[in-house]
């Protein structure tokens, strides 16, 4: 993980700092990693080599845990709002008030967006789920390639849905509603698959999904995507990815259960910032994902627009994203 960039915010590195001995408080029910840190002269002394980019990663776990616990939190969702996580045994005193003040202004823009952003959910087939999709035109959701061939098909320019071994037609849809501690649901179903991009191309998928929910209530509006040069401008800005992170067997348990709460499986909100953007479409971004995020929208949390499309990552490194603009070609060529 860059940890220089991750405390290269002023605002919310001064507030670490001012709140080192806080902190490093052991969790009630012990946490290892954290011990022998005193007052927390570790952890500014940690954080101040962090920020000079002399930090080797990997170097001191527990310190990590607490730079990634503060400044890359995830939240929850109910409807179109947006709470901060359950407090957690490993800080005694809640959240970063710094972070929390930036999602509170970006409330607006989060309460147009969310409720755009669903779990794509799957029948007859043997798993429940596969990851996130959001609507990216009246009409079209978008997803990930990797999850979309999951349960449909490439065939002579079509995209069927796939049969399983009893004969069944695999069925899609998107739940707009699978949150946290919640009985709502809003189910969409997926008529077809409109466009699935080849492998040597973006990890992007069409879908063509129903007006409608199940109860009648209209899906909801496209998110807006964000031209080329909003998105040449958009490093260092502060971004919100919106998805549904499972927990993975590819990233460390701890770290998962420390970040996470232990809740998964439903839609939940994690700002960061736009690490790069590269001229091959693609952008990276710093922000808590798991596997289960594949396919979520990354906004921007000031004028909430889509940044693009998250599709994957790596554990202490980077997540990787599709550039908007590349999808609302795709949509303009297949919808």
């Amino acid at each position: 993980m860059d940890f220089q960039h991750l405390v290269a915010d002023g605002e919310l590195l001064e507030e670490m700092l001012q709140r080192r001995s806080e902190l490093v408080r052991p969790a009630v029910d012990g946490l290892e990693a954290l011990e022998g840190m005193g007052d927390g002269g570790r952890l500014a002394e940690g954080l101040v080599r962090m920020n000079e980019g002399v930090y080797p990663p990997g170097e001191d776990s527990g310190l990590e845990a607490i730079v990634l616990r503060f400044t890359r939190p995830v939240f929850f969702v109910r409807g179109s709002d947006v709470t901060p996580p359950a407090d957690s045994d490993t800080f005694a005193e809640g959240e970063s008030a710094v972070i929390t003040a930036r999602m509170a202004a970006g409330q607006a823009a989060l309460k147009a967006a969310v409720p755009s952003v669903g779990r794509v959910d799957l029948r007859n087939h043997r798993f429940d789920w596969v990851g996130t999709g959001w609507v990216v035109a009246p009409g079209v959701a978008v997803t990930n390639r990797h999850v979309a061939e999951l349960f449909a098909a490439s065939d002579a320019g079509s995209f069927p849905f796939r049969l399983t071994g009893d004969d069944r037609r695999v069925k899609a849809s998107l739940d707009w509603r699978r949150e946290y501690r919640s009985p709502e649901e809003s189910v969409v179903a997926v008529r077809k698959v409109l466009w699935i991009n080849p492998d040597d191309e973006a990890d992007v998928a069409l879908l063509q999904i129903a007006d409608a929910d199940e109860d009648g209530r209209p899906a909801p509006p496209p998110v807006p995507l964000m031209t080329q040069a909003e998105v040449n401008a958009s490093l260092g800005s502060w971004v919100a990815v919106v998805g549904y992170p499972a927990q993975s067997a590819y990233n460390d348990a701890s770290d998962q259960q420390r970040i996470f709460d232990g809740v998964y499986n439903v839609k939940r909100v994690a700002p960061g910032t736009v690490a790069s953007v590269s001229p091959d479409g693609q952008f990276t971004h710093n922000a808590t994902t798991l596997g289960g995020n594949s396919g979520s929208v990354v906004m921007d949390l000031v004028g909430g627009k889509a940044v693009g499309l998250h599709f994957g990552g790596f554990e202490g490194d980077r997540n990787l994203a599709v550039q908007a603009p590349v999808l609302a070609a795709l949509v303009a060529a297949h919808s």
